[in-house]
């Protein structure tokens, strides 16, 4: 309780900034822009440069493996759960699919394994930054897919600064590189990197401001069945996967932590932005956000020993 209350705390204050009018969403891309294409780089550029377990080239791509196939596997079964549960393209099925699935990998776990970890938290943070890559791979393909209906997507949603950061740092990691970056610039990515995690999760927390209405009554059954499917039936598996795959101790404890992330709200914008249903999308991030604060305790308490930890 711990390690999320913080987390949640930082959310709340970008809500209550929202509601105070100190946020005004027509500063929201100038934020955004500076949160996604700045401070993240930075951040990804100092956690991986120098990590130690990323050198090697094999476990790093393992990672990324592990971050794709997690996701695919998950996009899969949300889409025939939704297939079951007689929802229809039209009526909420892709939004249900894509907003289940995709769990909140990037900033919440960040702030998580920080705050787990501590001082120790370097190379975990780096570690799961690379699994991410596989994650936004699938999820920027196959989930965008999905919620578009598009049948089309553009290389350029992988043009951007976190991405170019990932595969540029990793390159220096890999050819050694890394030990001649100077340490003034270590210094700048360090400081700038700070700010990420907490200013995306304050915008996080507007968003949640903006779109969480109660206008229309939300299908309980569908959110219910989202939010056991996230919370427990897909933590269930990847926890499973962790104990038994024939992999390096860290690469299981870090599929242990994504089996505890709520959604995410990437989702709900896709939805908006395409005609899916965000209201759905955001009233099932709330969901599991709320019920993750039971879960995120037990699970890191309960399943994390059983590797060993």
């Amino acid at each position: 309780m711990g390690a999320i209350i913080p987390i949640y705390a930082i959310i709340a204050s970008g809500w209550g900034m929202r509601k105070l009018g100190w946020m005004k969403p027509e500063g929201d891309a100038s934020i955004m822009r500076i949160a996604i294409d700045f401070t993240l780089p930075c951040f990804i550029i100092y956690n991986l440069l120098g990590n130690e377990r990323l050198r090697d080239i094999e476990y790093s791509l393992g990672a990324i493996l592990i971050g794709a196939v997690g996701m695919g596997l998950s996009l899969l079964i949300c889409w025939q759960v939704a297939r079951a549960i007689s929802l229809k393209v039209g009526e909420g099925k892709r939004t249900f699919t894509v907003a289940t699935a995709a769990h909140n990998y990037g900033f919440f776990m960040i702030a998580l394994i920080a705050i787990y970890y501590g001082g120790q938290s370097g190379e975990m943070i780096g570690l799961l930054i690379t699994h991410n890559i596989g994650c936004d791979i699938v999820y920027w393909s196959v989930g965008f897919l999905i919620i578009s209906n598009t049948g089309k997507f553009s290389l350029k949603t992988f043009l951007r600064g976190p991405f170019i950061a990932v595969f540029v740092s990793l390159g220096l990691v890999w050819t050694g590189m890394d030990k001649y970056v100077p340490e003034m610039v270590m210094t700048f990515t360090k400081i700038m990197g700070q700010c990420a995690i907490p200013l995306n999760l304050m915008l996080f927390g507007t968003m949640i401001y903006d779109w969480l209405s109660w206008e229309k009554m939300p299908n309980f059954k569908v959110i219910g069945i989202a939010t056991a499917l996230r919370m427990a039936a897909l933590p269930a598996l990847y926890i499973i996967f962790a104990l038994i795959l024939p992999i390096d101790p860290s690469l299981k404890w870090l599929i242990m932590f994504q089996a505890v992330a709520p959604c995410g709200v990437t989702s709900a914008i896709l939805a908006r932005h395409f005609g899916g249903h965000p209201r759905m999308a955001v009233q099932i991030t709330v969901a599991t956000m709320a019920v993750s604060v039971f879960t995120i305790p037990l699970v890191l308490e309960y399943a994390l020993p059983l590797l060993g930890k």
